[in-house]
């Protein structure tokens, strides 16, 4: 530790059952998983779930940036989105027999008993720790405000290195917090032996992009780099292809990076936000375009060409597992065959350019693109599988054998094949950040509670 000695108690409270041996231990290492942010695993749950403990936070979290105003006059629109809420709860990650956070509020790392809940360590960093660390071979990897990346041993929080992500640290106020002009906000991502992070706060200021060894945190080995960018802000948590690096950038559209060597690939599908998925045929899945949006809008866009493919309206999450997408909109959860949807949209909008374009007189060329467009129509129209009413979430990930919905005060459990509810259970707050290891749900919420289910059976 850093010799702080100041930190906020959160209480902790086990459940009164013994918990239950777990039959299979897939681990839930970093951020939504995995390096595309899937929020998909493969691990089970045996439902009905029962809590087994809760650790309650004093505060609730210190985000980053404050929320969108409230509305927007010139377009007539309110409830306007935040495009920067990467940090709304303490989201964790889960490896073995801990389950970690970073916390905004009393700047440091903690990691905690998985069957318990009890504390077991926890490392102090000079300012807010956004994202939960990445855990990889023994060792714990995160980012702070105060413009570090540190690497620790994941049992014990000793520190192992820690490196500057600038060439010259400087720290400001911001939003009642110290922070570096370079704060890492982008969470570490670790892929091949390599910890790549970004160090970024305001466009007008150069952002860093690094790459660097894992062993000792160097950027002289192969493969390994620094970029430095221009007019871009690097934040929110970082997805990487087997050979691109994308960042979020809140208000503007993300970033794709070389893997090998940090060149700059330019700006993605003209989309924004911070929620972010990449597919595992390397489409990126992000939005909204920006906060005045009149609806929610999810954008996919092709990672190689950069162009837009489709967009889905009425949303802010989406959920990706191989070829089928389960998707929020209207007051319903419904499950889509994501390449019908994207290819029925894709003709329908080149049939729909015919029709519009008034230098095509041939009244049959015309005729055949509106028989074109509407059959296309159709055809996204059947791509939709099922649907069920349910209030729009703020977290959604995926089992092996449900879509889980973090919700206000609440999280349920569908079934991916069928919609149909499995599962049901009241948290206090907004329960943003969903996460399963080892046969456990971790439940996260803007309140700063972590809750943990496991079977009642």
């Amino acid at each position: 530790m850093n010799g702080r000695r100041i930190c906020l108690i959160a209480l902790v409270i086990p459940a009164v059952w013994l918990s239950t041996e777990k039959a299979s231990a897939e681990n839930w290492p970093t951020y939504r998983h995995d390096a595309r942010r899937s929020g998909v695993t493969s691990e089970s749950l045996g439902f009905p779930l029962r809590q087994a403990w809760v650790r309650r936070s004093p505060q609730a979290p210190q985000t980053a940036w404050t929320g969108p105003a409230k509305w927007d006059a010139y377009s007539g629109n309110s409830g306007l989105q935040s495009m920067r809420n990467f940090d709304p709860c303490f989201f964790v990650t889960a490896a073995e027999d801990l389950v970690y956070f970073g916390s905004s509020v009393d700047d440091a790392v903690h990691a905690l008993d998985a069957s318990s809940g009890t504390e077991r360590w926890l490392h102090f960093t000079n300012s807010a720790v956004r994202f939960p660390p990445t855990i990889d071979r023994g060792r714990a990897y995160f980012g702070s405000d105060d413009g570090f990346v540190y690497c620790c041993d994941r049992q014990t929080g000793e520190l192992i290195w820690k490196r500057c992500a600038s060439p010259n640290n400087r720290m400001v106020t911001s939003n009642r917090k110290i922070i570096s002009m370079w704060p890492v906000r982008t969470g570490v991502l670790v892929q091949d032996g390599k910890a790549i992070f970004g160090a970024s706060l305001v466009p007008w200021n150069e952002s860093y992009l690094w790459k660097v060894d894992c062993d000792d945190g160097s950027v002289e080995g192969d493969g390994c780099f620094q970029t430095v960018a221009e007019g871009v802000t690097l934040q929110g948590a970082l997805l990487a292809s087997s050979d691109r690096i994308y960042v979020p950038q809140g208000r503007a559209a993300p970033l794709s990076y070389d893997l090998g060597d940090g060149e700059s690939l330019g700006a993605i599908g003209e989309a924004g936000g911070v929620f972010c998925v990449l597919t595992e045929d390397e489409m990126l899945l992000a939005g909204p375009q920006h906060q005045k949006e009149a609806d929610n809008q999810m954008r996919i866009a092709d990672g190689r060409s950069r162009q837009r493919l489709a967009t889905f309206s009425g949303t802010n999450r989406i959920l990706v597992d191989g070829d089928h997408a389960w998707i929020h909109s209207g007051g319903t959860l419904r499950m889509l065959v994501r390449s019908r949807y994207v290819q029925a949209q894709i003709d329908a909008a080149k049939h729909r350019a015919i029709l519009a374009d008034d230098k095509i007189t041939d009244a049959a060329v015309k005729q055949k693109a509106k028989a074109a467009y509407e059959a296309a129509q159709k055809r996204q129209d059947q791509a939709w599988q099922w649907q069920v009413d349910c209030p729009a979430p703020k977290g959604l990930i995926k089992t092996a054998d449900a879509v889980i919905l973090g919700l206000d005060n609440e999280v349920r459990a569908y079934s991916p094949q069928t919609g149909e509810l499995r599962w049901k259970h009241a948290v206090d707050g907004i329960a943003h950040g969903l996460a399963v290891a080892a046969g456990r749900l971790f439940v996260s919420t803007g309140r700063g509670h972590i809750y943990a289910f496991e079977s009642a059976e």
